[in-house]
């Protein structure tokens, strides 16, 4: 049995015990409580004593391209999205297989430094599988599916599937569907991938409302889209805009039916909101990928006041500058006024809601899967112990995945 012990342990957003401490025993969290209570136990073959720190339920970074980590500075910030995508498409179209893999090994492990101890990440490519399924983390990895054309949706499901069959799940390795957005997927391909995730079980993750270009593209048929889409021969001939915005167009497609995880939502209405609360589904939020292309006034706020299930994301290095679910913790309390255990349940018991996980982790409570981290203080602490874990100089020292020691600073 390994005991984890620091100066404060907060097992979940509401609860702080000073001189905390974690028992581990094979993947699962034994006892929670003080060091005193946990010292006395029997079996103990190791202690480790992370010192000024907070020990905290493993972060949990619900949307991430680990793929796109070796394009960081690569990318020109701008506010044209379709010529940022042009941008990446042009940059990854060159990169070879070891490339790729490069680019998520480094991902895997900047995330893993951070204090995430869980990924819900997007993949291209059937190498993207093996490299994520070799990796310590705990992962949903989406299948990311692209077809506009409504002619193709039918095989394209076919050879998803196919390529889904042959990848081996685990406890740490759950496969899931991401039908890309509106603008890159078909209604009928929506409609094909929720009635077999609704067969299968199988997670759905999209990108959707990111962009006003999204909007003016789905409900008049204009804006930026139609060109870029037909500069990389992607506009069907017969294609035609619905005349919704993008949740009411989701919600005709009847993947809302499937829970998904909804990515972004960077410009949804009232009514929207409303639709997604119905649905009960979640959405993850990126806020410094938000302000990387000059977003404002995201409505979070308004999504977490209506009941709905708000996780945190760092999309990828070609949109920010780390992969740190903690960073975009004090990102947020730096610019908005949100209370600090708002913020730690956004970035723990929401995600792993979001996930289908909130059974496994999300908490530092008995029984669940032992994913933790470890964040030293401040050496000159300055408020209560959530100020100290939001101070710029706070830094992650510690990184625990089902009982396996990944980091250790």
């Amino acid at each position: 049995m390994i005991i984890v012990k620091a100066k404060y342990l907060i097992p979940n957003p509401d609860n702080c015990i000073e001189n905390g401490a974690v028992a581990v025993k094979g993947t699962k969290i034994h006892h929670v409580g003080t060091f005193d209570e946990i010292e006395v136990l029997a079996d103990i073959d190791k202690v480790i004593d992370l010192g000024n720190a907070v020990i905290l339920p493993g972060l949990i970074n619900i949307h991430t391209h680990l793929d796109l980590t070796n394009l960081h500075n690569r990318i020109k910030p701008t506010t044209n999205f379709t010529h940022w995508v042009f941008q990446l498409l042009g940059a990854r179209m060159r990169w070879k297989e070891a490339e790729y893999n490069a680019s998520i090994e480094k991902g895997i492990k900047l995330s893993i430094e951070s204090g995430t101890t869980t990924v819900a990440d997007i993949a291209n490519t059937e190498y993207s599988f093996s490299v994520l399924k070799r990796s310590p983390l705990r992962k949903v990895v989406y299948k990311e599916i692209i077809a506009l054309n409504p002619d193709h949706a039918r095989d394209v499901l076919k050879k998803t599937q196919l390529e889904l069959t042959t990848i081996i799940t685990d406890n740490l390795f759950r496969l899931g569907l991401s039908p890309h957005a509106p603008y890159s997927v078909s209604k009928e391909l929506y409609q094909t991938i929720s009635h077999f995730a609704h067969e299968t079980g199988t997670p759905v993750c999209t990108h959707i409302a990111e962009t006003c270009d999204e909007i003016e593209f789905l409900t008049k048929g204009t804006g930026g889209f139609p060109s870029f889409l037909r500069q990389i021969r992607a506009m069907p001939d017969n294609w035609k805009h619905p005349g919704l915005t993008p949740i009411q167009y989701l919600n005709e497609t009847g993947i809302l039916g499937n829970h998904p995880l909804l990515i972004h939502c960077n410009y949804v209405t009232d009514e929207e909101i409303s639709i997604i609360k119905s649905s009960g589904s979640s959405v993850a939020f990126c806020p410094r990928s938000y302000h990387f292309f000059g977003h404002a006034n995201h409505p979070f706020q308004k999504l977490l006041d209506a009941g709905i299930n708000v996780g945190l994301g760092t999309d990828s290095l070609a949109s920010n500058d780390t992969l740190s679910i903690l960073d975009e913790m004090k990102f947020l309390s730096l610019h908005h006024a949100i209370p600090p255990n708002t913020l730690l349940t956004m970035a723990t018991l929401n995600g792993a809601n979001a996930l289908g996980l909130e059974s496994k982790t999300g908490q530092i409570m008995e029984g669940f899967e032992a994913d933790l981290c470890g964040v030293r203080l401040p050496n000159a602490p300055v408020g209560n112990i959530y100020s100290q874990l939001l101070d710029a100089a706070s830094k992650n020292i510690f990184t625990m995945v089902a009982g396996n020691i990944c980091y250790h600073a």
